[in-house]
């Protein structure tokens, strides 16, 4: 049931206050003043079905209404679930390097001033998520959001900017990097759970080892690690099972990696996973058959850069080379092993956004774009920035060819201060 709480006002009848009351009408101010609660018949199972239908925008407004209201929403995600009324909901790492925090924001999807057939977007700050470690390696599953590894220092302070000299979980566990980086800098192994559904967060078991800049992927229900540290024969690649919490090493051999075994992106295809590193050669890993796969050339490595997303086994990147001719995204098929031009795309923003501090994420099979707006020349300038988010639906025809419609570009955040697009995925809740 729910409780619905009133307050009465002023009892108060006017006149001569040196006059006493009868006992009677002073009872009945008394009463008027006291909190009042009426029972209000409403079965709790038909709240729930009202809230089924809210966007997960709203939901924070309707815990706010009373402490009854509040308790339900716990129950609301996994019956959400159940009944599949599930929706998508983009969580980005916003940085305003080196002078402020970076942050994570959630982008809000609402009707525009409540008219019909109309959404208005806009980037939201999350105040109870705590600041990522520099290269950290992220992956979301389902509406878990889990933070592995990075790197921490003094020099790293200095290079980045604050917000990443403080890892999430306090550090328990780290290495020293002097070669082949800063003294002072140290990876960390501490590795963080996001829960999306209530903006709470918590440690997990460390990895073995300390890791920065890592690959990940999820594979049935495992999230394998490899690399963020140089190659040994024991240790180069570590998997955590989800439901025994746990850590374990996947033994080799290992492929050559260069240096510090760090990497620029990965992505999972095919339940493969696909490893870019410093040299921009591609290393494969399929969990599955424990088998590796090296190129040091090909069409892959020369396209593939970090902002980069996978959408139904298929790798769609932003064609830096040629993005003034047209064709602003790319596509990758591992099958064919070449890239495809995404055609169409009238409206795509013409002005340079892309230069640079741009982030792309699968978006329940679209596309969502998140640019910080920001060039190289102007990083430093005091002018207002502003990230813009676009969103691209994409079908692929008979003749093999690919086609794209923006759906939508628009402002979603004008901070004061210079800004950076670090992390931009996609959970479901």
């Amino acid at each position: 049931m729910v409780l619905i709480s009133e307050t009465s006002d002023d009892g108060s009848t006017g006149g001569d206050h040196q006059i006493k009351k009868p006992k009677k009408e002073e009872d009945r101010n008394k009463k008027l003043k006291e909190k009042v609660q009426v029972s209000l018949p409403i079965p709790e199972e038909l709240i729930l079905r009202c809230f089924l239908l809210v966007r997960r925008c709203h939901h924070p407004s309707l815990s706010l209404v009373c402490r009854s209201f509040h308790s339900l929403m716990s129950k609301l995600y996994d019956d959400r679930l159940r009944l599949g009324y599930t929706e998508n909901v983009l969580y980005a790492y916003v940085g305003f390097p080196p002078v402020e925090n970076p942050s994570w924001y959630i982008l809000h999807r609402k009707p525009y001033r409540n008219l019909p057939n109309t959404i208005s977007l806009k980037l939201c700050k999350i105040d109870s998520l705590p600041p990522m470690p520099w290269g950290s390696t992220v992956v979301t599953i389902g509406s878990d959001i889990y933070v592995i590894g990075g790197r921490v220092g003094e020099k790293l302070l200095e290079d980045v900017g604050v917000g990443y000299n403080k890892p999430i979980s306090g550090g328990r566990r780290g290495e020293t990097s002097i070669r082949g980086g800063h003294a002072g800098e140290r990876r960390i192994s501490d590795v963080t759970h996001i829960n999306c559904r209530f903006h709470e967060y918590r440690s997990l078991p460390s990895m073995k080892m300390a890791r920065c800049r890592a690959a990940a992927g999820v594979i049935d229900g495992k999230i394998y690690v490899i690399g963020g540290r140089k190659v040994r024969t024991s240790d180069w690649v570590e998997v955590f099972d989800l439901k025994k919490q746990s850590w374990s090493s996947v033994p080799g051999p290992y492929p050559e990696a260069f240096g510090r075994g760090e990497f620029l992106t990965y992505a999972v295809m095919k339940e493969k996973i696909y490893c870019l590193d410093l040299t921009r050669n591609i290393h494969i890993y399929d969990p599955k058959e424990s088998k590796w796969e090296s190129w040091t050339h090909g069409p892959l490595s020369a396209s593939w850069n970090d902002s980069s997303c996978v959408v139904d086994n298929l790798l769609f990147c932003i064609n830096t080379s040629v993005y003034f001719l047209g064709w602003p995204i790319k596509i990758y098929d591992p099958e064919k092993k070449t890239w495809f031009y995404l055609q169409g795309l009238q409206g795509f923003p013409a002005n340079g956004l892309f230069v640079d501090g741009y982030k792309m994420a699968n978006f329940g099979g679209k596309l969502v774009i998140l640019s910080a707006d920001v060039h190289w020349l102007r990083r430093y300038d005091c002018r207002k920035r502003e990230i813009w988010c676009i969103e691209i639906a994409w079908e692929r025809k008979e003749d093999g060819t690919f086609w794209g419609k923006v759906e939508s570009v628009a402002v979603v955040l004008t901070p004061a201060k210079t800004t950076s697009v670090d992390i931009c995925g996609t959970v479901t809740v």
